[in-house]
């Protein structure tokens, strides 16, 4: 997602976490070793998946998080949820997300092994957010939401607010709304597809935007705290 700089760009601000990037003639290809936790997550996923498959015909709601699974005590939900998909479409969704962030997010974290700490400990916590969110906005809600789309919306919300040259952006910053509106129009569009089936007499999936929403919101405000130098 790339937007030109905003007018606000250039007006002099409070100084804020920078990252240093470094500056080449042309940009350069990310190390090879800063997809691997992208990579684990996704084998992950796709291996409780097909497991599930082959078991459940692909029905994964045992593991969906919930206020009434916690009621029941399923906590283990809360991460068992992350790695539970609803459908084929569901995860090669959230997969070519994952595929396609996770690598610049974890340069973006410092690269080598501490990036890949830190950007472990940031997907799990952005997926905390999203079901603590959920959860909090159906007290009694019997739906289980599964997905990683919690944690996948806290490292869009983490880039949301890397500036140029890996700079984290002002919450003033015209160029860091403008991504805001961004992810806002990309669920309501979500929402707008999936809900056709259903004006239409059939059935189909509900987007738990509530869990969007927690995972972004983690990342938009964690990310000064995740951002580090980057080194070549």
């Amino acid at each position: 997602m790339s937007q030109k700089p905003s007018a606000t760009e250039g007006r002099p601000h409070a100084p804020d976490h920078t990252v240093s990037v470094p500056r080449t003639g042309r940009p350069r290809a990310l190390p090879a070793n800063v997809h691997i936790p992208g990579a684990i997550l996704l084998a992950l996923c796709w291996a409780a998946w097909g497991w599930h498959l082959m078991t459940t015909g692909g029905d994964m709601r045992e593991w969906g998080v919930s206020a009434a699974a916690l009621a029941e005590g399923r906590w283990d939900t809360i991460v068992l949820h992350m790695f539970a998909h609803a459908g084929l479409f569901h995860i090669g969704m959230n997969s070519l997300v994952l595929f396609s962030f996770g690598g610049p997010v974890v340069w973006a974290m410092g690269g080598r092994l501490g990036g890949a700490v830190r950007f472990l400990a940031f997907y799990f916590l952005a997926g905390l957010a999203g079901a603590a969110l959920y959860v909090a906005l159906n007290p009694d809600g019997n739906i289980p939401a599964v997905g990683a789309s919690g944690a996948i919306s806290g490292m869009i919300g983490f880039i949301s607010r890397l500036g140029t040259q890996g700079r984290v952006l002002p919450f003033a910053s015209g160029m860091m709304w403008a991504r805001v509106w961004d992810f806002i129009k990309a669920n309501l569009i979500l929402i707008a597809i999936f809900a056709i089936p259903f004006f239409l007499g059939g059935t189909g999936i509900l987007i738990a935007w509530e869990g969007h929403l927690g995972g972004f919101l983690f990342g938009l405000f964690a990310a000064g705290l995740f951002a580090r130098g980057i080194r070549g």
